[in-house]
């Protein structure tokens, strides 16, 4: 086997990412770290947080300073296209677009797939482990469960399901989380199933891409279509949807809990990240955020309670949300235009009514790079960002009691 390459991040940007802690955003793609590929599907990480990404191109960990880069090429790893991770001890399960699951202990792949094993498919998109150490392994041709010797296999012939695509799960103490595209979901316990799906409750989609529990035992699912529901028991579901919340997004990915917090996290395919706490929303995207993509493809969340974000062209986004400005929703009376976006030399910013106003503008590290003090009476400022290098910036105004955030890109001459 060819030996690994371990790759360390350039000064500049070890530099950059060492006071990792004192900023809220942190952003690593191909251009400033070793990560194989900017489109990212899956994150899993360990207690110590050493964090795994799966990407379309390779297999990445990361431990805070240090990458290593996993593919066909340097390892025994079956396939380069990584949809699914999971963390078991010292132990990694991988699964693959067409390489079945491997397992890696450091030294030695050990690959299961349709010609050596029973496992469903080798497209596998989930991964769980149960409190006893099974490992359950969701394929787009059933479920599997592996007790590291024997399979065991689930699918519309033997459950309640309604497919064999096997999108998402989740295990622990109180039974298996299962959630299906156009299938339903379902909850295996103790032996026996549940099934829901749109037609035997309110179940408002056939398909979810996550599957979470909190800390309360409620189960989670992010849908497609319908944005986020929990099941509540008997045949109810309780839905958050762009009619019925103040969630920004139907199209909802990934989703993670934070048990900090009690909050969820979920990923949408249009709206970026999005924050929910207790009953409000907050989204985090391209217009009001230096995030560098609007589709998250996954989300996962350490042991630190740091927030993990897989996007579909932009790389990886560490975000700690404790470190988070607390901002003011930029709907009110009075509008804000922030132009021309991209900027050049100078952003502008008009106002409707006459007050002073302080401007501070972030990098893309969550790093204070202007700040400036309008006194009124004014209704357009302007800020000088020629020396500014290009990127994906942000503005805070705050200005009469209100704090309005708006993102921007800066373009080099």
């Amino acid at each position: 086997m060819i030996k690994l390459r371990i790759f360390i991040i350039a000064c500049w940007l070890l530099t950059a990412t060492t006071g990792i802690s004192q900023q809220a955003w942190t952003f690593f793609n191909t251009a400033n770290s070793p990560l194989p590929e900017n489109s990212v599907r899956c994150i899993a990480s360990t207690p110590s947080g050493i964090v795994w990404i799966g990407t379309d191109y390779g297999l990445a960990s990361y431990d805070g300073s240090i990458w290593t880069v996993y593919n066909t090429m340097n390892s025994g790893i079956p396939d380069n296209s990584i949809r699914s991770l999971l963390i078991d001890g010292n132990i990694v399960w991988v699964g693959t677009f067409m390489g079945g699951l491997a397992r890696f202990d450091g030294t030695i792949w050990n690959i299961y797939n349709t010609t050596n094993s029973f496992i469903p498919d080798d497209f596998v998109r989930s991964l769980a482990r149960d409190t006893a150490g099974n490992i359950w392994v969701g394929t787009i041709g059933g479920l599997g469960f592996f007790d590291g010797t024997t399979w065991t296999i689930f699918n519309m012939n033997n459950t309640p399901l309604l497919s064999n695509n096997i999108s998402g799960l989740w295990s622990d103490s109180l039974g298996t989380i299962v959630g299906t595209i156009n299938g339903g979901v379902g909850i295996f316990t103790n032996g026996n199933w549940q099934h829901f799906s749109i037609w035997n409750s309110n179940l408002p989609d056939n398909s979810s891409l996550g599957v979470v529990r909190d800390t309360a035992g409620v189960p989670w699912f992010s849908t497609p279509a319908n944005g986020l529901t929990a099941y509540v028991g008997g045949i109810q579901f309780l839905t958050f949807s762009t009619a019925t919340s103040g969630i920004s997004s139907n199209s909802t990915t990934g989703l993670a809990y934070r048990p900090q917090s009690d909050e969820i996290w979920l990923g949408s395919s249009d709206e970026g990240l999005i924050r929910k706490s207790g009953l409000n929303f907050t989204s985090y995207g391209t217009t009001n955020t230096i995030l560098p993509d609007d589709v998250v493809q996954c989300v996962h969340v350490d042991a630190q309670g740091i927030v993990w974000a897989g996007m579909q062209t932009g790389g990886v986004v560490r975000l700690d949300p404790d470190l988070l400005m607390n901002l003011a929703n930029i709907e009110s009376s009075e509008k804000v235009f922030v132009y021309p976006n991209p900027a050049t030399d100078f952003l502008r910013i008009d106002f409707e009514s006459i007050e002073a106003a302080e401007v501070s503008v972030f990098d893309c590290l969550g790093a204070k790079v202007r700040e400036n003090h309008f006194e009124g009476p004014n209704q357009q400022i302007t800020i000088d960002v020629s020396g500014l290098m290009a990127g994906r910036y942000q503005v805070l105004i705050r200005r009469g009691g209100q704090t309005y955030t708006a993102g921007f890109m800066k373009m080099g001459h």
